[in-house]
């Protein structure tokens, strides 16, 4: 039996582990090679006219043996026509991909094809053909519509930043997680930021550090104005919403995105430390307290929009207000109700509003 070539597909949604793979193991397969002897052909396209020349020439660069010693190397780099696209859904474009798919079948051991890109069909006959072909290795962004996302985040920023020498406080950690999004190549870049800021001297990641070089996300501004009031800083909760005023956000969304959600998980964590006892040690026991708890206590729970409890949130707020009597929680949480209504119906300022209430919600 004849020994088959080695081809290799790195594709997925998280584009920067994607990219550094696709990369590294480009540099594997070339190291000690002429750079002439491989070809590099970009895999970016936006009509099916386009997409049906690049799966042509591809295939016109395997089918070329190399003219130096050793393998020779295509790579085609940075796919986007292979997902679910217009191009994809092309039978012109279909028809090629299976032209390609049967070309990799046939291909001498001299010759090695490594693909890159940023999604592929799976349902499609190209990628079953591809799995008999090539060694397939995906990469997906943590999905933070499901439960336990921040555990899955902190261990991916944990290994990222040994990678560099870094050690993260738990409150650094907490805080950086929500600053950043899910994507590997903006937690490698916020990383590469600190590390350049902290200098060979110091390690240890602090609060301080994390407030001061990664920037908040539009998402992790509602984070970060609920710490600020879970935590009694009234200063800094002011500072945010000012922030989000003067870049055109809603006074009422800010209310029900950031504020209302704070208040409720307050309250919430407070009645399951008073009725069950509820230990907030850290998130993992707390996740698994929380499926342990009857049908009940779980119904006052919010959920994610798969479904899921929304128990991570609901762990900071235990942590931070488990000495808050449930009278104060309650009257925290009707303030806001009136501060809604307020907002909605009243020709009040929407800055008095805000700053009424965080002095009543941080007293």
């Amino acid at each position: 039996m004849a020994e088959q070539a080695v081809n290799m597909a790195v594709f997925g949604s998280d584009e920067g582990v994607v990219s550094a793979e696709a990369k590294r193991v480009f540099t594997e397969w070339t190291q000690g090679t002429d750079s002439f002897a491989h070809e590099i052909i970009d895999g970016s396209c936006a009509t099916v006219d386009e997409a049906d020349s690049l799966c042509a020439e591809v295939i016109a660069a395997l089918r070329t043996p190399p003219f130096f010693p050793g393998p020779k190397v295509v790579w085609l780099r940075g796919a986007n026509f292979l997902g679910d696209t217009v191009q994809a859904r092309s039978e012109i474009v279909q028809r090629r991909l299976e032209d390609l798919a049967d070309c990799l079948g046939r291909l001498p051991v001299q010759m090695r094809f490594l693909l890159s890109a940023g999604g592929i069909d799976k349902r499609r006959s190209f990628f079953k053909k591809l799995q008999l072909y090539a060694e397939c290795r995906e990469f997906t962004k943590i999905d933070t519509a499901r439960q336990g996302w921040e555990t899955e985040l902190s261990s991916l920023v944990i290994r990222t930043a040994e990678k560099r020498g870094l050690q993260f406080s738990s409150q650094a950690l907490e805080l950086f997680i929500h600053r950043v999004n899910e994507s590997s190549r903006q937690i490698a870049s916020e990383l590469d930021k600190i590390d350049v800021y902290l200098g060979p001297s110091r390690r240890q990641v602090t609060e301080e550090d994390v407030e001061l070089m990664v920037a908040v996300s539009r998402t992790g501004v509602v984070f970060e104005i609920s710490r600020a009031l879970e935590a009694g800083n009234c200063r800094q909760a002011i500072a945010l919403v000012n922030r989000q005023l003067e870049i055109g956000e809603q006074p009422v969304a800010i209310m029900r995105a950031a504020v209302i959600p704070s208040m409720r998980n307050c309250l919430v964590a407070g009645v399951l430390i008073k009725t069950y006892g509820l230990s907030a040690a850290n998130s993992r026991e707390f996740e698994h307290w929380i499926a342990s708890l009857p049908a009940e206590a779980q119904a006052i729970i919010p959920r994610k929009k798969d479904g899921s409890l929304s128990v991570y949130p609901i762990f900071l707020a235990a942590r931070r207000c488990a000495e808050t009597p449930l009278h104060v929680l309650k009257k925290r949480l009707a303030a806001c109700a009136d501060a809604d209504r307020a907002l909605v119906s009243s020709g009040l300022d929407a800055r008095d509003i805000f700053y009424k209430l965080f002095a009543a919600l941080t007293a």
